[in-house]
């Protein structure tokens, strides 16, 4: 190779080179960030939208069904997926994968600011639009703790700690729970205000009036040009006391503080986060897609720990999550399994050359190419996470078997003294340099269509492909060019050394000719051979059929989250006390845990706000070194207890980590049926049923719907006729009835001492019992100025209603979903899917695959394409290599007797089918071919040499047939050393990831699993298999050719 040659005449400029890559290699890594996994988001913008006291079903109405109508005409969208919950809706458009969503964000807000008019005009706010995705889940959770005063303490954290924590780089948002805000709460009296004939409507037009402040424009004044501000706004609390809201019948003036009582206090929380008994102030950071989690979480800590010393104690903060323990411990094991591969390669190579020099030569192949691979990863902007380093780790075994190749060759050439050391190393190159080249690109091709991947499967397992890219062009590069030159400046002149052979040269020399003489003895055999290795591949489609499947392993990240869903109408205060009684028993039932904080108010998920009947645990464990109970196990557990205990409460438990990422982005884990319709009372039916057929279900350990008639309201149901006869608007009636049972926000009013203050308008009715006597006693003022009572003019009845309502594509659905007793999703997908046959849906209703089987289902098409142009691509190179078409398919049968061993290998750990097995098998179909490459294409060089010693006009097809023979025979048994050594490197480099146990391994794991059992079944029978196919077709290939030439002889 020209490469080889330049590098042996330049070893100057190649050295220079080499410390160059060496400075790049070392500022890339430390430029890089490093995270537990690297960003799995898909384009994405979630709108949320507050429309506070409507029921689900007219926040569906008047604003989810309102906004989707326009985001569906957004360029680039894809789908629309949207929830309406009582008070609010979430609404996620996605677009086209390559489109970046941040690119998209003004454009959905200024659809937004269109829609004004037609949105209700008592929505709060404008409807927000942010960039969804991993980045909204927090990497670092703490609470506060300082004295009995929580506004104090609430202002001081606003105020004083999180702008610290907001400047430091890669911060995206960072925000607060369970914190005490002062308010102005105004609150009156029904008795007071039909005694002054005031109404409550009167209050609030009055009240919202008075606060103004506005600019008005410029004017002369005493001869200058200057600003004029009208200031009508409160600036005490006096003022608001003050303000005259009406006349009694006697002409009196009745001031606010005449009929309604006024204090401040805290505003009502919607959510209550509590720990061993004590109210916590929580605080949760998020980052940004560029932030680096560990020096983030480091930042914090001294933040906090700064915030202690200031004041002297006064203030304490407990650490509940942080994200930079998982990354540093995951990253930490998967870099150990790496280092023990580097350790267990360099063994092999110690053993098969006993040479100090050939050992250093390889070894230090090593980190070059890490280094190549490391200034790879920053120019692609990558992040070192524990899928790009579970590639390298990989690469780690393969990035030496190029260089093991041409060191051997080198070798064999050195040491029988035929040469100076200059051309023993050129010739060397000569020889096995093609091979080289093309077994690496085969490697390498097999790769582009998975880093080419789109999708949520192309965003898990592109840093992997990338990296394994990188790190193998490396090797190529270093194999063909460093390594000649490290041979160059180590070797020295043969007369000058004393032979010694490898205390392995005598095994290996036995092996290579009890080898030679089984490939000849296969010769006479060869039907049998094939039947039985086909057989045997046969018989592994068979067991394949017992291991189970899932999409991503689940990992022991040591915490969880435990969901309780309470009766309907449930009120806050009583859920909360629910949960702290939960929090009781997951502290007595769970030995092995380290904390417990209970979220009252709010569900698991991520959602802005929550049921008053719904609460959440999140449960911190301790380190897996130390405990004897998985987190899987402890979730069972602590799963029966919680339903034994608390009677009549839904109890669902997620596991943390990266299932919670996953579940996240892809609406859940476990097994998951979406049903679509336009009927909604039919999907839930339909859901229900389906739902009491999951719950028998043995797998199953619980079922949910997200969409239920589980609500009930209280409907205040007015007559139009009434109304308008005494010249009621429905406008002024629905605001009253607003202000009296659940209060307005009347504005905002800003004390002289600066600070601000919300201004909250209710009335004694407030959280009291209603009642039809209740409607007798309010009222709202008629057209001719006299008071109506609701009463005469409305009725009360109860109905049942829901409390969500789900769209996909603006197509109503509802979704079942269940927890399982463990990863495997096989045997409740085969039961559900012989149910579903069994009984129909009803007309009008549709399913679609939901959860873990959604995932799978959706990466089976773009994993099944990768594989075809992965093969296609290698057999391509293969063909440019060999400029044949019918080799190459003798090399590429070794791929399918590859998936042999991998089912071995996932058998023998008990792992099942997964996405990165599955990369595993298709990174083989790179790997597994380069043996049968360096086999061929010696075996060609030895037939063209010996051909060429005869004359080549003179060869009968007799001599050709015995220089094929014995071509076979001598090319398949001298390359058993390098065949072995790249084999064994590989196979050792990816065995401590298989046997891995640490944090996040159970990911990578079946990588390692996969790889090292294709490679020994591939190897093994390639070693019989393609010598005797590549006979049998150049054998007919001779009689071919010889009965062309007689022919046209004849």
């Amino acid at each position: 190779m020209k490469i080889s040659h330049f590098s042996v005449d330049h070893p100057v400029v190649i050295a220079m080179l080499v410390i160059a890559l060496c400075v790049f290699g070392i500022y890339s890594f430390l430029g890089l960030n490093m995270e537990f996994m690297g960003d799995i988001s898909l384009p994405s913008v979630e709108v949320l939208a507050f429309y506070p006291g409507a029921g689900a079903t007219d926040v569906e109405h008047d604003v989810t069904a309102i906004l989707e109508e326009e985001f569906v005409t957004l360029p680039d969208f894809k789908g629309i997926v949207s929830k309406s919950f009582d008070s609010y809706c979430w609404i996620t458009i996605n677009f086209r994968d390559s489109i970046d969503p941040y690119d998209m964000l003004p454009e959905v807000r200024d659809r937004i600011r269109r829609l004004e008019a037609q949105l209700p005009e008592d929505l709060l706010g404008e409807p927000q639009a942010i960039v969804g995705g991993a980045t909204m889940i927090p990497v670092f959770m703490f609470s506060v703790e300082g004295g009995e005063d929580r506004v104090s303490l609430s202002r001081y954290v606003k105020d004083e700690m999180i702008p610290q924590i907001t400047k430091i780089p890669g911060v995206a948002n960072v925000s607060i729970i369970g914190d005490d805000q002062l308010e102005l709460r105004i609150t009156l009296s029904t008795e007071k205000l039909q005694a002054t004939g005031i109404s409550a409507l009167q209050v609030y037009q009055v009240l919202s009036a008075s606060n103004a402040r506005l600019p008005i424009g410029e004017a002369l004044y005493r001869g200058r040009s200057s600003d004029i501000r009208f200031d009508g706004a409160f600036s005490t609390s006096e003022d608001i006391a003050l303000l005259p809201v009406g006349a009694d019948a006697s002409g009196a003036i009745v001031r606010l503080a005449d009929v309604a009582d006024m204090r401040f206090e805290p505003a009502e929380r919607d959510v209550y986060v509590d720990s061993g008994g004590k109210s916590l102030l929580m605080v949760s950071v998020t980052k940004r897609l560029d932030g680096n989690v560990l020096s983030i979480n480091r930042a914090i800590k001294k933040v906090l720990e700064s915030v202690q010393e200031r004041t002297e104690g006064a203030i304490t903060t407990t650490i509940l999550a942080d994200d930079s323990r998982d990354v540093g411990a995951s990253l930490s094991t998967v870099t150990t399994s790496g280092l023990l591969g580097v350790v267990m390669a360099v063994i092999v190579i110690i053993i098969f050359l006993s040479d100090i020099r050939a050992t250093i030569i390889i070894s230090v192949s090593i980190p070059l190419s890490i280094l190549f691979t490391l200034t790879g990863m920053r120019v692609a902007g990558l992040t070192i996470n524990l899928i790009s380093l579970s590639g390298l780790v990989v690469a780690l075994g393969m990035v030496v078997d190029a260089s093991i190749v041409m060191l051997e060759q080198v070798y064999r050439h050195y040491k029988s003294g035929e040469m100076g050391v200059v051309e023993t190393i050129k010739t060397g190159a000569s020889e096995v340099g093609s091979s080289i080249m093309a077994s690496t690109l085969t490697t390498v091709v097999v790769f582009i269509p998975i880093a080419l991947m789109k999708g949520l499967v192309g965003n898990i397992v592109r840093d992997l492909a990338v990296s394994l890219i990188f790190a193998l062009l490396a090797s190529l590069v270093v194999a063909l060019a460093v390594v000649p030159f490290l041979m160059r400046v180590l070797l020295k002149p043969q007369d000058l050394l004393v032979k010694r052979d490898a205390f392995s040269a005598r095994p290996v020399a036995a092996i290579e000719r009890f080898y030679g003489r089984v490939i000849k003895r296969s010769f006479r055999r060869p039907r049998f051979i094939i039947t039985a290795a086909t057989g045997i591949l046969v018989l592994t489609f068979v067991v394949a059929q017992f291991l189970g499947y899932s999409f991503i392993p689940s990992t022991d990240n040591g915490d969880f989250y435990i969901d309780m869903e309470f009766a309907v109408g449930t009120p806050l205060g009583k859920t909360r006390e629910k949960a702290q009684l939960a929090e009781e028993i997951i502290r007595r039932e769970i030995d092995e845990l380290e904390s417990v904080t209970i979220f009252s108010g709010q569900e698991s998920g991520f959602a802005f706000t929550g049921s008053a009947r719904n609460a959440y645990a999140r449960v911190l464990l301790v380190d897996r070194k130390l405990r004897n109970r998985s987190v899987h196990e402890i979730m069972l557990s602590i799963q029966d207890s919680l339903v034994a205990e608390l009677p009549g409460a839904t109890i669902k438990t997620t596991n943390g980590g990266y299932d919670k990422l996953i579940g996240f982005i892809s609406g859940g884990g476990g097994y998951g049926l979406t049903l679509t319709g336009e009927n909604l009372e039919t999907l839930v039916a339909t859901a229900d049923e389906i739902k009491g057929v999951l719950n028998r279900d043995p797998d199953v350990v619980s079922v949910n719907t997200n969409s239920t008639y589980d609500s009930e309201t209280l409907v205040l149901d007015v007559s139009h006729e009434l109304m308008g006869s005494v010249g009621i608007s429905s406008y002024e009636a629905a605001v009253t009835s607003a202000i009296l049972f659940r209060g307005l926000d009347a504005g905002v009013f800003t004390h002289t001492d600066g600070k601000r203050y919300d201004i909250q308008l209710d009335s004694d009715l407030k959280n009291m019992p209603i009642s039809e006597n209740t409607l007798a006693t309010i009222f709202v003022p008629g057209g001719a100025g006299e008071n109506v009572s609701f009463a005469d003019i409305s009725s009360l009845h109860r109905e049942l209603t829901i409390s969500q309502i789900n769209k996909i594509d603006r197509a109503k659905s509802v979704t079942i979903s269940a927890t399982l007793v463990s990863e495997d999703t096989s045997g409740i997908n085969k039961r559900m899917g012989e149910y579903l046959k069994e009984n129909p849906l009803p007309v009008g209703v549709s399913s679609q695959s939901g959860g873990i089987l959604e995932l799978i289902e959706d990466s089976l098409g773009p994993v099944a394409i990768a594989l075809g142009i992965g093969i296609f691509l290698v057999y391509s190179v293969m063909v440019i290599q060999f400029e044949r078409f019918r080799q190459p398919f003798i090399i590429m049968v070794s791929i399918p007797f590859c998936l042999i061993g991998v089912v071995g290998g996932l058998l023998a750990f008990g792992s099942t089918i997964s996405l990165i097995a599955v990369i595993g098998v298709i990174a083989l179909g790179g790997v597994v071919v380069n043996n049968a490459i360096i086999l061929i294409d010696y075996t060609n060089l030895l037939r063209e040499r010996r051909e060429k010693e005869l004359d080549s006009t003179m060869v009968t097809r007799e001599q050709q047939l015995e220089i094929l023979d014995s071509s076979i025979i001598d090319g398949a048994s001298s390359r058993i050393r390098p065949i072995f050594m790249t084999t064994l490197t590989t196979i050792f480099g990816v065995v401590p990831m298989a046997f891995a146990t640490g944090l996040g391994s159970e990911i990578y794991a079946p990588l390692g699993q996969a790889i090292a059992g294709g490679l020994i079944s591939s190897t093994i029978i390639t070693l019989y298999l393609v010598p005797i196919l590549y006979r049998l077709t150049e054998r007919r290939r001779i009689y071919k050719r010889n009965s062309l030439q007689e022919a046209h002889h004849a």
